[in-house]
């Protein structure tokens, strides 16, 4: 009976450490599932150098948001907002600044929510204090639950002013027309003298075009040197 004993009991003890073993593997990879990355939004070392497309005053309080020229172009397009799209909002409280609030979207992103917080998008929300450290103390859900709100408007708080934002342009870029510069001035008061052997009539039209060509060509030349 004692021999028959002991292996009962080393195969009870057996089987209790193995189901103690699954159930803290289960434990850790649901804990892996409902866990949120407070850091998947990185602080935008150089969003100031973005748009500045709206400011909003309330009361003592002016917010000033930062974002791309390409995520306002797309909006004004009719285009959804781009992924890695990054809106900055500088919150000044007596026109000190107090916080940095950053939201960030990326394909694929909205399953990484915080748990029992709604799915915006693919938008994620990050809050820094003023000396641009995380602030843990901050209830990121409520972000979330703020911005579901504004699912009509991509969960964007501001996107009838990133609409409306009047865009200025680089100088070269697809956008600028040169010959704008040019097409306004008069050229009734131009001469052109006839080149060559066989002089042509010219009327007033073809002068003008004549004129903005030359000028249009001095331009560019300038540009390039």
């Amino acid at each position: 009976m004692k021999k028959l004993l002991f292996p009962a009991l080393a195969l009870v003890v057996t089987l209790t450490l193995t189901a103690c073993n699954n159930n803290d593997k289960n434990d850790i990879s649901q804990q892996d599932r409902s866990e949120y990355d407070r850091e998947l939004v990185k602080f935008p070392e150089n969003y100031n150098k973005g748009v500045n497309y709206a400011t909003v005053n309330r009361g003592n309080v002016r917010e000033e948001a930062y974002t791309s020229q390409e995520a306002i172009e797309a909006v004004q397009n009719g285009q959804p907002i781009p992924s890695r799209t990054v809106i900055t909002l500088e919150i000044y409280e007596d026109e000190e600044l107090s916080e940095i609030f950053v939201m960030e979207k990326r394909a694929d992103w909205g399953d990484q929510n915080p748990p029992d917080t709604p799915r915006n998008g693919d938008w994620q929300y990050q809050e820094y204090n003023a000396d641009r450290s995380v602030d843990y103390e901050e209830d990121i859900g409520r972000c979330f639950t703020c911005h579901a709100n504004q699912e009509r408007d991509d969960f964007v708080n501001t996107l009838d002013e990133m609409k409306s934002y009047e865009l200025e342009h680089p100088k070269g870029s697809k956008d600028s027309s040169p010959e704008s510069g040019f097409a306004g001035i008069p050229t009734e008061g131009w001469e052109i003298n006839a080149i060559g052997d066989h002089p042509e009539m010219i009327d007033d039209e073809k002068k003008g075009e004549m004129i903005q060509t030359t000028l249009l060509t001095f331009y560019f030349h300038r540009e390039k040197n």
